[in-house]
C-alpha cells in the first residue's frame, strides 16, 4: 500500500524475542506502580461521570440493561456510549450490584479500580506496540516506558472515566492502521476497523480518528496502489461502522429516534458553546451553569436531546464571525494547559481533607511530565518526515483538535493521545541532535507554532483561569 513507516533496518533473529522481553519488564513495571497506587488509595470517592459509569455497571451485571437515573434529570438509555460500563459490569457480582449501590460500595468499587488497573497495565504495552509499528522497537521500549511512569496515566488507572477504555482501543487500532500503511495486508486492516469500531462504542471521536487515518492511507500510497488505498479505507470504515449498527439499531428501538451511538454529544456541542462575555476565555460560568439547570431539570431522554442541539446551534450562530477563533483559542488552552484530571479528583475532596503522599507525589509531578512530553513530541512530529509518519500525528491531532474545538474540551480528553505523543517524543529524544536536523521548514513553522502557542497561550490561560471543576 504505501513505503513502509519504520526504519529500513532489517530485525536480527533475536530482535522480537529482545523486544518482547524488553516490553514485558515495561508492563510490570507500569502494572506494579498502577497497583500499588490504587490499592494504597482505596477507596476513593468517585466524582462527576465516574458516577454514572458505576451506576450503569451496576444496572448492566443485575439485568437491567444500560440504564442511568439521575436525580433530576430521571432515566437515560444513551446518554453515554456503553462499552465501558458494559466492561465494567463484566467483573461486578450481580446479587451484590443489586443490593449495594456500586458507586458508594467499597467492595464492588474495588473490583471496578482493578479493572482499570488492568486497562492501564495493558495501555502500556499498547504504546510500546504503537512506538515500535511507527519506528522500531527501541522507540517502542522508550514509549512504553514513558506511559508506564506518566503521571497522567498511572493516576488514570484508579478512576472510571472512559478515557482508560478509550485510549486502549484507539492506542491499538492506530497501531494496526500503520502496519496496514506500511505492509498492504488484509489482516491489519480489518484489526483497524474493528478496533476503531469498538473505539467508537466508548467515545465517537473514534470514527473520525478512523477516517483520519484511511485519509493517511491513500496520501502515503503510491499511484499504483491507490486503488487499494482506498478500499481499505472503505473496508475499515464500513467494518467500523457495522461495529456500531446493532447499538443504533437497540437506541432507535428504545428512543424512537436514530441516534449513533449516544445523546451525549449535543449536550458536549451545547455546554462547550456557552461562552461566557464579556469574558468568553472563562472555562466555565453562569451561562454555563444556565444551560446546566435547564438540561438537567428535562425528564424525557429525547427533550434533552433537542433542548442541547438548539441551544448548541444558536449560540454558534450567535457567535459568529470570530466563533472558530475564539473557540479556538479557548479551548485548545483548556486542552493543553498543565492542568490534569487528577487535580479535578483533588478539587472535589476525591481523597478526604489530605491526599495520601502517593497522590501527591504524582500531582507534583503532573506539570513538568507534561511540559517535557509535548515539547519533546513537537520535536518528533516535526522531525518525522519519513513514510509520511509527520502526516500521520498531523492528520489525528487535527481531528481531534476540530472535534474539541468545536464541542468542549477539558485536560482529561487530552489522555488518550498521550501514547501517540509518546510514541513520537521517544523518536525525537533517540534522534539526540539528529532529530533537529531531520527537521524541514514546514515542519519547524508547525513546531515553533505549536510551541508558541504552548507557552504564550496555554499555560498562561491556566495561571490566570485555572482548570475546569
Amino acid at each position: 500500500m504505501a513505503a513502509s513507516a519504520g526504519t529500513s533496518r532489517a530485525p536480527t533473529p533475536t530482535a522480537p524475542r529482545a523486544f518482547a522481553a524488553g516490553l514485558l519488564a515495561v508492563v510490570l513495571l507500569g502494572g506494579g506502580l498502577r497497583l500499588a497506587i490504587a490499592e494504597s488509595t482505596h477507596p476513593v470517592r468517585l466524582v462527576g461521570d465516574e458516577v454514572y459509569y458505576a451506576q450503569v455497571a451496576a444496572h448492566l451485571a443485575s439485568g437491567q440493561g444500560h440504564l442511568y437515573v439521575g436525580g433530576l434529570e430521571g432515566e437515560a438509555r444513551a446518554w453515554r456510549p456503553p462499552a465501558h460500563p458494559f466492561t465494567l459490569s463484566l467483573v461486578l457480582d450481580p446479587e451484590r450490584a443489586r443490593r449495594a449501590d456500586a458507586a458508594s460500595d467499597p467492595a464492588q468499587l474495588l473490583a471496578l479500580v482493578r479493572f482499570e488497573v488492568l486497562v492501564g497495565t495493558l495501555l502500556v504495552a499498547a504504546t510500546g506496540l504503537l512506538g515500535a509499528a511507527l519506528f522500531d522497537a527501541r522507540t517502542g521500549l522508550l514509549a512504553g516506558a514513558i506511559a508506564a511512569v506518566h503521571p497522567a496515566l498511572v493516576a488514570q488507572s484508579h478512576m472510571l472515566w472512559s478515557e482508560g477504555l478509550f485510549s486502549l482501543l484507539v492506542t491499538l487500532s492506530l497501531a494496526a492502521a500503520v502496519r496496514a500503511g506500511s505492509r498492504p495486508r488484509l489482516t491489519w486492516v480489518l484489526l483497524a476497523g474493528i478496533g476503531f469500531g469498538l473505539g467508537a462504542l466508548t467515545r465517537e471521536l473514534s470514527l473520525a480518528v478512523a477516517a483520519a487515518c484511511a485519509a493517511w492511507w491513500l496520501s502515503v500510497a503510491p499511484r499504483e496502489a491507490r486503488g487499494t488505498a482506498v478500499a481499505s479505507g472503505a473496508l475499515a470504515l464500513g467494518l467500523a461502522l457495522l461495529v456500531v449498527l446493532p447499538w443504533t439499531l437497540r437506541n432507535a428501538s428504545v428512543l424512537g429516534r436514530v441516534v449513533p451511538v449516544s445523546t451525549v454529544g449535543w449536550f458536549a456541542l451545547a455546554e462547550g458553546n456557552a461562552l461566557e462575555h464579556p469574558d468568553w476565555m472563562r472555562p466555565e460560568g453562569p451561562e454555563q451553569r444556565r444551560f446546566h439547570a435547564r438540561y438537567f431539570t428535562l425528564r424525557d431522554e429525547a427533550l434533552r436531546l433537542d433542548y442541547a442541539r438548539g441551544f448548541a446551534l444558536e449560540r454558534i450562530r450567535a457567535e459568529q464571525p470570530g466563533w472558530v477563533l475564539r473557540k479556538a483559542v479557548r479551548n485548545l488552552a483548556l486542552m493543553l494547559s498543565p492542568d490534569e484530571v487528577l487535580r479535578t479528583k483533588l478539587r472535589r475532596g476525591a481523597y478526604g481533607d489530605l491526599a495520601p503522599v502517593e497522590v501527591r507525589s504524582l500531582l507534583a509531578a503532573t506539570i513538568p511530565f507534561w511540559m517535557a512530553l509535548y515539547c519533546a513530541a513537537v520535536v518528533g512530529i516535526a522531525a518525522a518526515r519519513d513514510g509520511g509518519r509527520r502526516r500521520l500525528a498531523v492528520l489525528v491531532l487535527a481531528v481531534v483538535a476540530a472535534v474539541h474545538v468545536a464541542a468542549n474540551a477539558t485536560p482529561r480528553f487530552r489522555l488518550p493521545w498521550l501514547p501517540l505523543l509518546a510514541a513520537y517524543a521517544s523518536h525525537a529524544l533517540l534522534g539526540g541532535g539528529a532529530t533537529l536536523r531531520r527537521i524541514d521548514r514546514a515542519g519547524a513553522i508547525g513546531a515553533i507554532a505549536a510551541l508558541c502557542f504552548f507557552f504564550a497561550v496555554a499555560i498562561p490561560y491556566y495561571a490566570i483561569f485555572g482548570g475546569r471543576r
